[in-house]
C-alpha cells in the first residue's frame, strides 16, 4: 500500500535572528547566518514537528510540498511555530 510522502523544508534562526523575535522585534529574512533545513522524505508533519522542536528549537517555519521525483512539487501548505502548527499526520 502506498503511504503520502512529502518534501519538506525548515527555516532555523542563527542566535542574533533568535535574540531580535525574543525581543518581539524584526529580523532579517535573508540573513546568512540562518539555516534551511530541507527534508526529501516527510510521511508524518507531528512526527516532523516534534523532531523540529527537539533537534532544532530556534525553527521558525516550515513548507510542506507534494514528493514529486527530481521536480520541486508544489506546495501543499505553510506552518509556523505557536500559530499554526501541524495537528494532523497528513496536509
Amino acid at each position: 500500500m502506498a503511504y503520502l510522502r512529502y518534501r519538506a523544508t525548515a527555516k532555523v534562526l542563527c542566535g542574533e535572528c533568535q535574540k531580535l523575535k525574543e525581543q518581539k522585534r524584526r529580523f532579517d529574512t535573508k540573513c546568512r547566518d540562518c539555516k534551511w533545513l530541507r527534508y526529501e522524505n516527510v510521511n508524518n508533519l507531528l512526527t516532523f514537528r516534534d523532531l523540529l522542536n527537539n533537534k532544532f528549537p530556534n525553527w521558525v517555519f516550515f513548507n510542506v510540498f507534494r514528493y514529486v521525483k527530481g521536480q520541486d512539487g508544489e506546495r501543499l501548505a505553510s506552518y509556523q511555530k505557536g500559530k499554526n502548527e501541524p495537528t494532523s499526520k497528513e496536509v
